[in-house]
C-alpha cells in the first residue's frame, strides 16, 4: 500500500518567513514517503511588483531579525548591506516562480531551484527577478540551460493559472499568508500549524515520520 503523503507548501520567493522555513523543507525532502508540492502565491506579482526601496527595507528588516533569531537562517551582508540599498533591484514574484516551475518541468528540481534562489537573494544579494540570474541559478543546480530557458519562457507566459490555483488553495486552507503548509493524506487536506515547529527541523522530521507511519490497529 502506498503511504506517500503530500506536503503542500504555499510560499513566495520574496517572503523572508519562507526563507526561514527552508530547513523544514530540507527535512521533508529527506523523509521517505513525503512528496513536496510547492505553490507560489504571487505576493509581488503583476501590478504588485515593485522596486527595492527604503520603505520596503524598513518594512522587512524587523521581520528578518525575528526570522534569523527563530530559525537560525542567516541573512548575508551582500543582502543586508548592498541589495537592500540597491533601488534598481526589481521585486517581482513572477520570474522566480517561473524558474521554480521550469526547474520542476526540466529536472524535477523545483524545490532545489527555490532553495537556490532564496540563497542567491537572501545570502548573496542577487536580483532573482532577473532572467540572467535565474538562468545562472538553474545552471548552478545542474540543469541544462537550453532546456531550462525554453521551459522558463513557457512558464512565464502561464503564471496566472498557477497563482490563481495557489490562492484558491490558500483560501481553502484558511491560510493567513506565507508560508503555509498542509498535509494531504488519504484524500484529506489539513493545514499544519507552524508556530511550534518553526526553527525546529528535528521535531518536524518526527512529525512527518509519524504521518507516514502505518496506522496502528486498535
Amino acid at each position: 500500500m502506498d503511504r506517500t503523503i503530500k506536503l503542500h507548501y504555499v510560499y513566495d520567493p520574496f517572503c523572508g518567513w519562507c526563507y526561514g522555513l527552508a530547513p523544514l523543507l530540507t527535512v521533508a525532502a529527506e523523509t521517505d514517503g513525503v512528496e513536496i508540492i510547492p505553490h507560489s502565491g504571487g505576493m509581488l506579482a503583476g501590478d504588485r511588483a515593485q522596486m527595492m526601496s527604503a520603505d520596503w527595507r524598513a518594512f522587512v528588516r524587523p521581520h528578518e531579525e525575528r526570522i534569523a533569531a527563530l530559525s537560525g537562517q542567516k541573512f548575508g551582508e551582500a543582502y543586508t548591506e548592498k541589495a537592500q540599498f540597491d533601488y534598481d533591484i526589481l521585486l517581482d514574484s513572477g520570474p522566480p516562480t517561473a524558474g521554480m516551475i521550469a526547474a520542476e518541468k526540466v529536472g524535477k528540481a523545483g524545490l532545489a531551484m527555490l532553495k537556490r534562489l532564496q540563497i542567491a537573494y537572501y545570502v548573496e544579494g542577487r536580483p532573482i527577478a532577473n532572467r540572467g540570474e535565474i538562468v545562472r541559478a538553474a545552471a548552478e543546480i545542474g540543469l541544462d540551460s537550453s532546456q531550462f530557458e525554453q521551459a522558463f519562457d513557457h512558464a512565464s507566459e502561464n503564471l496566472d493559472g498557477h497563482f490563481s490555483e495557489s490562492q484558491a488553495l490558500l483560501e481553502k486552507l484558511r491560510g493567513q499568508g506565507y508560508p503555509t503548509l498542509a498535509i494531504e493524506k488519504g484524500g484529506v487536506l489539513r493545514k499544519l500549524h507552524l508556530g511550534h515547529v518553526f526553527g525546529k527541523p528535528d521535531l518536524f522530521r518526527e512529525i512527518l515520520r509519524d504521518e507516514v507511519a502505518p496506522e496502528k490497529a486498535e
